[in-house]
């Protein structure tokens, strides 16, 4: 098991926003994930849409839709509640995206995986 990895200073997400970050994984390759962060708590995903893998974004740290009330897939317009990562709009309506552990802990992001 490996230690809680830094990702990020707290306030540099906005609440709500997201932000993206590319991390390394136990097999040397690299995965992108994002970050969310809404009435103050922070959720963690891998940033892949369920429907056909493709990252979510087409803009860096651009993850929520106008209202900043859903995780938003850029290609497929598919719909995810931020709290659980469910799609509950699109072509992947009843799937979910992939949780990634994340905690704050002193005002920081932290990944918290055992670099799966």
């Amino acid at each position: 098991m490996t230690t809680p990895t830094l990702l990020c200073a707290l306030a540099e997400i906005d609440d709500p926003g997201a932000k993206g970050f590319v991390v390394d994984k136990a097999d040397g390759t690299r995965q992108r994930i994002f970050v969310v962060r809404q009435d103050g708590e922070v959720f963690g995903y891998v940033n892949s849409c369920p429907h056909v893998g493709a990252p979510l974004n087409l803009e860096d740290d651009k993850f929520l839709d106008i209202f900043k009330s859903g995780i938003l897939c850029a290609n497929h317009f598919a719909l995810f509640e931020i709290e659980s990562g469910y799609c509950v709009r699109g072509p992947c309506k009843g799937r979910s995206l992939e949780p990634f552990p994340v905690t704050v802990r002193d005002g920081k992001v932290w990944r918290t995986d055992t670099l799966r």
